[in-house]
């Protein structure tokens, strides 16, 4: 394990080698100047998007040089990452982060004239240069637009204002991230000074008087502040409905379900599941409860541990053997693409001074995936390289089998075949278990995840529907109003046996998520689409793997929604949240039982 060293003391194979993307930053400067010429010669087809022919000499262009800039990009990204006090590269991001801000300002053209042809027009053109036929789905993404494209001038307001809107966002940050105040209280005749992780951190400690004061204190400065809060977020949401009302659709729930083709129905199929099925959180509920051995269970027992950490520490190395054996059911090719990767000097694996923090999966389709770990030998490490190993490998089927303007993953599936391979490590570390209480402790963090996924999560997003048809129907958002809508949706989704303390109560006011609005539901639709298909593979279904596999090659070349019927889930019914449901009622009844 890595004991806090330099970068430079860490061995090579534990640090990639960005050669996959540029040999040198000589390389990079080079194909940046290489962009920056780029640009003068797609300009010089504004206007003429429409010509069959020009649209064909166009695209190959736009291609190639969308191709040079995402790598640029993401080259200067991961080396600054990996020591953010790097100066020379946080120039390097500073400088293709304005080049390319540049260039989508300067290439609106694009979007206004492709969104303004008709599915007619398509066709004809197609007809007129076939070279335009493996374009198809790419020109009728941008033809659906049509409606929701206003005039030139409208555009470029709306552009200049992009900066404006997000404020809502950034003062939030600011207090969130940078200006929140915790007061410092005494516990044991020890002083506790809060911040957002250790939060987290003492909500699983055994002392409960501890846990308690803990959640009272961390939510005194966001009650504080609600009214500047509620009306950070007010504005935010009000800007949410007059965007989508310019822009001609229906609601802001309907503008952010458009990109990923997603109809109200997939939505409400989620929301209406999660209500049905409280039932089995009233049972999780009940199990904490008993297991906990509390009269009453409060939300700052939710999160304590049901059974003791399991105490191992594994190895990077053991980690990678442990999550290949977990992915075993994927077969032959999934494994011999996972080795080739492994192997490949593409993962990053130990924290050291300076490194940004977290994990990602990221890359560009010049290269090839990339994974950024901060790895520990934690439990928890292992399962963050099995998912964002899933990450890496659902990018790296895209590059293969996909053309680049269709391999990048729709956000809306972009989750999924990461949560797909910790659902299998799961389901692997409960059966090699090596005694009751280990296996226990995989069972109930399997079942955690569940509940914070796909109960939370939905929660989560009735919450924002709520506030924007609120909003949408002219009434005031007031810090009464929106505590209001978020108790009416704990009530609903906490179930049986869970006690709502008042704190709870100003929970919304510190979610980030809720700036981004209807995010966070595909969390929730893509846990559930990744445990139907890990429950398809791992049964033996004929043709699971075969369709899984097929999956992760997808891309974006078709509607969202199409992509997973074709790898046996439909989204559009209830049967894949039920399986996640039934999911969580099989792991109860496995844990009651040990």
């Amino acid at each position: 394990m890595n004991k806090n060293k330099t970068r430079d003391q860490i061995e090579d194979k534990y640090k990639w080698d960005l050669s996959v993307l540029y040999a040198s930053d000589d390389c990079w400067e080079k194909d940046y100047r290489k962009v920056e010429k780029g640009l003068p010669p797609l300009l010089e087809f504004k206007g003429a998007l429409a010509d069959s022919g020009k649209l064909g000499q166009f695209m190959q262009l736009y291609i190639n040089h969308s191709i040079v800039r995402e790598n640029l990009y993401v080259y200067a990204h991961v080396r600054f990452f990996e020591d953010t006090r790097n100066a020379v590269y946080e120039e390097m991001k500073g400088r293709v982060e304005l080049l390319v801000s540049k260039i989508s300002a300067e290439t609106v053209f694009i979007k206004k004239e492709l969104s303004s042809l008709s599915l007619d027009d398509i066709d004809t053109m197609i007809h007129e240069n076939s070279q335009l036929a493996g374009y198809r789905f790419f020109l009728k993404s941008y033809a659906r637009y049509k409606p929701h494209i206003l005039s030139e001038e409208t555009e470029t307001v709306l552009a200049e204002l992009e900066i404006a809107l997000k404020k809502p966002d950034d003062v939030f940050s600011a207090f969130n991230d940078n200006n929140i105040s915790f007061e410092e209280f005494e516990h044991k005749e020890e002083k506790i000074h809060l911040s957002h992780a250790k939060y987290a951190q003492l909500l699983e400690f055994p002392d409960r008087v501890l846990r308690q004061k803990v959640f009272d204190y961390y939510y005194r400065p966001f009650r504080q502040n609600i009214d500047v809060l509620a009306n950070t977020y007010a504005a935010n949401v009000l800007a949410n409905i007059k965007l989508a009302k310019v822009r001609n659709y229906a609601s802001i729930l309907e503008m952010s379900l458009f990109p990923d083709y997603v109809p109200n129905k997939v939505f409400s199929n989620l929301v209406e599941v999660a209500k049905e099925n409280i039932a089995v959180i009233s049972e999780f509920n009940a199990l904490k409860q008993e297991e906990l051995g509390i009269e009453t269970l409060h939300f700052y027992d939710n999160y304590v541990p049901l059974v003791k950490d399991v105490d191992k520490k594994y190895s990077y190395e053991e980690a990678r053997t442990l999550v290949r054996t977990a992915l075993e059911p994927l077969g032959t090719e999934y494994l011999r693409k996972y080795d080739a990767t492994v192997s490949a000097r593409v993962i990053d694996v130990f924290e050291s001074p300076g490194k940004r923090s977290g994990a990602f999966s990221w890359g560009s389709y010049a290269s090839r995936g990339l994974i950024f770990l901060n790895y520990t030998e934690k439990f928890s490490d292992v399962s963050t390289f099995a998912h964002e190993f899933g990450h890496c490998l659902h990018r790296d089927y895209s590059i293969e089998n996909q053309p680049y303007i269709y391999y990048q993953n729709p956000i809306f599936l972009a989750e999924i075949a990461s949560t797909f391979n910790e659902a299998l490590l799961f389901d692997h570390m409960s059966k090699i278990a090596e005694t009751r209480e280990e296996k226990k402790f995989y069972l109930y963090h399997n079942m955690k995840r569940i509940e914070a996924t796909f109960y939370r999560q939905t929660m989560f997003a009735n919450f924002e529907k709520d506030i924007h048809e609120m909003a949408e129907s002219g009434k005031v958002l007031t810090s009464k109003s929106i505590t209001g809508i978020y108790r009416k949706n704990l009530e609903a989704y906490l179930g049986n046996g869970m006690v709502i303390d008042e704190q709870l109560n100003y929970e919304w006011a510190r979610i980030p998520h809720f700036y981004n609005a209807f995010y966070v539901y595909k969390y929730a639709t893509s846990l559930s689409a990744a445990i139907a298909l890990s429950e398809r593979v791992t049964s033996g279904e004929k043709g699971a793997v075969e369709d899984y596999l097929a999956f992760l090659g997808a891309g974006s070349h078709k509607e969202p929604l199409e992509i997973l019927k074709d790898a046996g889930v439909d989204l559009t019914g209830k049967e894949a949240y039920e399986v996640t449901v039934n999911k969580l009622r099989k792991l109860l009844k496995e844990y009651k039982s040990l």
